[in-house]
């Protein structure tokens, strides 16, 4: 299964990948229609540390970014609990051409940085050339200073999502507590209430 998905998504790189670069990409809406069951995504979950360069498509990064973090409600909350109501975390994609953040509201990607900092996900550049890393940002300022808990939480929520996700449809994924949050504050941008709280890198397997 897993060989089949990789390989129908290297054939669909006209999506994000292959496409002509740009500073925002739209992503399609999240289609989360599948026959996988949560019994069976839990029984498939593990950490995977190899990845091939195959390129996902725009659709399966809007899916992987819903589950990880995507309303799935009316009222706007989202996937993951949220202490009090807030949600602190902001969550990037690092591309090979750059790093986008994702505008939850509009689902859309917006490149902060043409820097290529994937080999910055960790300390064995595991994510050096998967198609994505995705990265945590969350913000101090949400909770004052004993939010530390609330935004590790959070982080915690969606690091799981993107496990079960990529469990149910054949990808690998592999999260990361060595990254260099030096590095990638400065690429992207960060003021100084904001930082990396996790990355994880996620593609197919080889």
């Amino acid at each position: 299964m897993k060989k089949l998905l990789c390989g129908s998504l290297a054939l669909v790189c006209a999506g994000l990948f292959a496409a002509e670069k740009t500073d925002e990409i739209p992503l399609p809406t999240p289609n989360l229609k599948t026959n996988v069951s949560l019994k069976f995504a839990l029984d498939k979950r593990r950490t995977s540390r190899t990845f091939a360069p195959h390129a996902l498509s725009e659709l399966d990064i809007s899916n992987l970014l819903w589950a990880a973090y995507g309303s799935n409600r009316a009222d706007g909350k989202r996937t993951v609990p949220a202490a009090m109501g807030i949600y602190s975390i902001s969550i990037y994609a690092a591309l090979p051409d750059g790093v986008y953040q994702h505008l939850h509201g509009d689902n859309v990607l917006k490149k902060v940085s043409s820097e290529d900092v994937r080999s910055f996900s960790d300390s064995r550049k595991m994510g050096a050339k998967a198609p994505v890393v995705l990265i945590m940002v969350a913000d101090k300022e949400a909770f004052g200073e004993k939010g530390g808990k609330y935004e590790a939480i959070e982080a915690g929520a969606i690091m799981q999502n993107i496990y079960l996700y990529c469990a149910g449809n054949g990808l690998n994924t592999v999260v990361c507590g060595s990254f260099d949050g030096e590095k990638l504050a400065k690429a992207l941008k960060l003021p100084a209430s904001k930082y990396v709280i996790l990355t994880q890198v996620v593609g197919c397997g080889r």
